[in-house]
This record gives structure tokens, C-alpha cells and sequence, in this order.
């Protein structure tokens, strides 16, 4: 049964935020992740609730199953911005990254203009139709095909790349601080002063070998520091992520560019 879309999956960057559980470690939110994400509102101040409306989701096959767009083209982050891209795509919403020391040219407000931001290299899960059936799911991504470094398309743009999506009801994957086993999805919330990454709509290239225990993984180049739609995080905002779950030690991770979404500052 699908659900309605929730702004709190779309606008956290693959950070899962429908939380079963905080980490021990983990900064306790005053409300519900609803509660503060339903608040949220982008740079131009429009009302995203109506944005993320389900009914205006632009649905596309993989083009490695399907040649036809089931219908029409996306014009971005607006009313017919959000596309709903079939096929395996990279999660990144429990991953932290590194640094490469270069620049990644970022879109802003649906490609009309761009903005650069120090880039990162964030290893992966691919979520696979297995994955996708153990979850009770569809194998599909929630995209914005005009924003981070996407092109209009689902469609990878050679081969050897996937794109990083968002997955509104994934709640167990492969998780990095689990030694890329299966988890449950559990967050926290790293303090201001956090650098995060933002993961979603951008170009991965899938890594040549798996991981010992056989996940499918992908290198995901993202942007240090953009908070949502191509725009500067502002520096005084908490971030809300899912990387380091599984460590010992899970707040470590706020301080391993964790993949990551702002909390709006009160």
C-alpha cells in the first residue's frame, strides 16, 4: 500500500527520519521529526507541503527494463518536480564520507542557476529488488531530476554510474557502521557545527568489487555543506542522520561527514 509522500523523507537528504529508535548517544528532539520538517520551509519560502503532493510525482521506468516514460517530463523541484525513478539507485542515508579535495558544481531551484561547494566521496549501499521485497517495497527512488548534478533523467548517464535517491519507506538496508549487514534504520542528531553531506540526486560510480559479505556498493560524490534544493546549510543547524548506528561509539560519525539533513534552528 503506498503512502502519501511526507516532506520528511523527500528533504533530509536519504536521512531517515520516520525513527524507530535514537541512538544512546543521540541528541533528543523536543518534538516529533514531523513535527519539525513540517515546519520546514525552502529558500523562496514556498509551501513545500503542497510541492510533495503524491499525485503530481512524475513516475519513469528504468530505462533498463522499460523504454517509455510513463509520463510527463519533470521541470525539477515545483509542482511536477518530484520524479519517481524504477530501478537500483544508491542509498546514502546511513554513510559518512570523505573529503576529495575538489569542487562539485551544484544546481539550484531546478538548474537555473549553480553553485559550488567542496565535494565528498561517500561509499554506498545499492538497494537491489531483493532488498527492495524484503522491506514489503516497490524498487524505486524519489528524485528532483533538475537538482544536485542530474540531468532531467533517471536514466544514468553512462555505464558503470548509478544515481543516489531517496527511498520514502525503507527502514532496513546495509549499513556502513554494521559492516554493510542489514539494519534497522536508527538516528541521532549531531550538534551545530557539524559538516554534513547531502547525497541526494547525485552521481555515483558503482565500485568494481562488493564488499566481503557481498553488498553491492557505489562511490557517491556530494556536496559538503548544502543544505536543501542547491542552498547553503547555515551553519547554526543541527544535523539529523543515521550514519554510525552501529558503531560503539555512535556520535563519532557527526565528526565523518555524515550524510545528513539541517534541523531548522529555532
Amino acid at each position: 500500500m503506498k503512502r502519501s509522500l511526507s516532506i520528511t523523507a523527500i528533504l533530509l537528504s536519504f536521512t531517515c527520519v520516520a525513527f524507530l529508535g535514537w541512538s544512546a548517544s543521540a541528541v533528543a528532539l523536543e518534538s516529533s521529526p514531523d513535527s519539525y520538517l513540517l515546519a520546514q520551509v525552502d529558500p523562496n519560502s514556498r509551501d513545500l507541503r503542497d510541492r510533495i503532493d503524491p499525485k503530481k510525482i512524475d513516475r519513469r521506468d528504468d530505462q533498463s527494463s522499460s523504454s517509455i516514460y510513463l509520463s510527463r517530463a519533470s521541470k525539477g523541484i515545483g509542482k511536477e518536480g518530484l520524479t519517481e525513478c524504477h530501478g537500483e539507485f544508491a542509498y546514502c542515508g546511513a554513510s559518512t564520507c570523505k573529503p576529495t579535495g575538489k569542487k562539485i558544481k551544484v544546481k539550484e531551484d531546478g538548474g537555473k542557476t549553480t553553485r559550488e561547494y567542496d565535494e565528498a566521496a561517500c561509499k554506498c549501499p545499492i538497494i537491489t529488488k531483493k532488498m527492495a521485497v524484503d522491506n514489503g517495497v516497490a524498487l524505486h527512488g524519489i528524485a528532483a531530476v533538475n537538482e544536485g548534478n542530474m540531468n532531467g533523467s533517471c536514466q544514468p548517464p553512462s555505464k558503470g554510474t548509478i544515481w543516489s535517491y531517496a527511498e520514502l519507506e525503507l527502514q532496513v538496508w546495509p549499513q556502513e557502521s554494521a559492516k554493510w549487514e542489514s539494519k534497522q534504520m536508527v538516528g541521532q542528531v549531531c550538534p551545530a557545527g557539524t559538516k554534513g553531506v547531502n547525497c541526494w540526486n547525485y552521481l555515483c560510480k558503482i565500485d568494481p568489487k562488493p564488499t566481503a559479505n557481498g553488498v553491492k556498493t557505489a562511490t557517491c560524490f556530494c556536496p559538503i555543506g548544502e543544505g536543501y534544493i542547491g542552498h547553503p546549510a547555515g551553519g547554526n543547524e543541527s544535523f539529523v542522520t543515521s550514519a554510525g548506528a552501529y558503531f560503539s561509539n555512535p556520535s563519532s560519525a557527526c565528526s565523518m561527514y555524515p550524510v545528513s539533513g539541517p534541523v531548522p534552528s529555532q
